[in-house]
């Protein structure tokens, strides 16, 4: 499925790529929209600028799909309209790669 994530993930929006890898992050958490992200952890994992995820993070919250609170550090949760978006676009294309 490794080949297939990296197709699904080219064809996402750039801030929706973002949702992504903060679901991958949050996804093993019990409770995932309670996880508190912080910006180290995005930064590690995306080959973009601070000042580039800081726009799509704007972009995500103003979609609701994630919370943003500034504390001695931003923090990032991922809401559970944020998870639904990413588990229905991953079943979409598996979906579609099942239909291939």
């Amino acid at each position: 499925m490794g080949h297939y994530f990296f197709r699904y993930f080219r064809a996402m929006q750039e801030h929706h790529q973002l949702l992504q890898t903060i679901y991958e992050i949050v996804k093993e958490d019990p409770q995932p929209e309670s996880y508190n992200c912080r910006p180290r952890e995005l930064i590690l994992r995306q080959l973009q600028e601070w000042a580039t995820i800081q726009e799509h993070l704007h972009a995500l919250e103003n979609e609701g799909l994630v919370r943003l609170e500034q504390r001695d550090t931003l923090i990032i949760q991922i809401t559970s309209a944020g998870i639904d978006y990413v588990r229905s676009y991953e079943e979409e294309m598996i979906s579609k790669k099942n239909g291939q």
